[in-house]
């Protein structure tokens, strides 16, 4: 039986565990999956209590860790808990590389306000490092835009956060299908009521999602070499790609969407497929300044179209998730230097890069 770690941050009491024991206990998955809760600074006391009785109650493994219990159940790698500031929700991925050291075989990475459906949330995730047959799409654009699989309330077409605005157009979306036995390496449950957009579109319309577009149901997969932004909620990764995933703090915002694009590319290389669909759950947003969304957006928006660019053209070799993100990365910098990129986009990436890199450096000693 394969093991799934299920891992979330918050600084909220994450009542949110509950309707996922609920979930768990309804489809008979307690021996396959277990949660790791990652506190910070601003986790309020209170919630180790609750994590504790909340396990007790539904029979569900549920471990926090606080400040000191990530210490000292990484304290042979602080170098790992030196990439992450206090106070960020990117804390979470100290849960994913505890569940990588601890051998479990995938992992769903959720949000404190991502509530599961009637649909069989582990369930649906063991896609991840399996090999099935699943209907893939395919476009001559290269993109396809996920949330066509989703009905909005009026209507209204919209695009996950990050999805390259030179493709938001009619013609990126024209597919075809087939059915195929493939390797599934991740899978985007998709979001009702508030899926994830960008800032600009949140304040141009709100978008409320009501249901999935039965074509799409249950899960569909893209063809290697056509390309969408998946962002770090109600996603899992099958094993080989947790010590990949990475979110650098200079992409702002937007680094889970530039990380997709490089797990795109990589999954290209490989012949692998990113599956999209169930599980679905609801997102209850947690309080945004949409301004403050934007602010954080603009420059990393104007900066894709060159990232995309950039990972497009470079051509891989090596064999393995890990040495192929080496070899992206380090070929990524060298093309960057042959493009005409204005100076703040130019700095994103470049940092965006470097401190891929300096990731690699820490967590190729952990998987050596």
């Amino acid at each position: 039986m394969s093991k799934t770690a299920i891992t979330i941050t918050t600084i909220n009491v994450p009542k949110i565990l509950e309707d996922i024991c609920q979930n768990i206990n309804a489809y008979n998955r307690k021996e396959e999956a277990d949660i790791i809760v990652i506190g910070d600074k601003k986790t309020p006391e209170e919630v180790k209590d609750f994590c504790e009785k909340t396990a007790v109650k539904f029979g569900v493994k549920i471990e926090y860790l606080g400040i000191v219990e990530q210490e000292a159940a990484l304290s042979e790698h602080k170098d790992l808990l030196d990439l992450f500031p206090y106070n960020t929700p990117d804390r979470v991925m100290l849960g994913g590389m505890l569940a990588y050291i601890r051998g479990y075989d995938r992992l769903i990475a959720v949000d404190d306000d991502n509530f599961p459906t009637r649909n069989d949330f582990v369930g649906f995730h063991s896609i991840t490092g399996t090999e099935k047959e699943i209907n893939l799409l395919n476009t001559e654009s290269g993109w396809f835009n996920v949330h066509k699989a989703l009905i909005e309330e009026s209507g209204l077409q919209f695009y996950p956060r990050g999805f390259p605005w030179k493709q938001r157009k009619l013609e990126s979306n024209k597919k075809t299908s087939s059915i195929a036995k493939v390797k599934v390496v991740a899978n985007q449950g998709l979001v009702l009521e508030d899926p994830d957009i960008d800032a600009i579109s949140r304040l141009f319309h709100p978008i409320r999602a009501i249901a999935m577009n039965a074509d799409f149901d249950p899960q569909f997969g893209l063809q290697p070499g056509i390309w969408s932004p998946f962002n770090y909620q109600n996603t899992s990764l099958c094993r080989e790609l947790i010590p990949v995933y990475y979110r650098p703090i200079s992409a702002s915002r937007n680094g889970d969407i530039w990380t997709a694009y490089l797990i795109n590319k990589l999954a290209g290389h490989f012949g692998d497929v990113i599956t999209f669909g169930q599980p679905l759950v609801k997102q209850i947003r947690n309080i945004h300044d949409i301004w403050d969304d934007l602010d954080l957006e603009l420059i990393n928006n104007r900066a894709t179209d060159y990232l995309i660019e950039i990972l497009r053209s470079v051509e891989l070799s090596e064999k393995t998730y890990f040495k192929a993100l080496e070899e992206l990365l380090e070929k990524s910098k060298i093309k960057m230097q042959e493009l005409t990129i204005p100076n703040q986009e130019l700095a994103m990436i470049s940092a965006y890069f470097d401190q891929y890199q300096t990731w690699c450096g820490v967590v190729s000693k952990i998987i050596k």
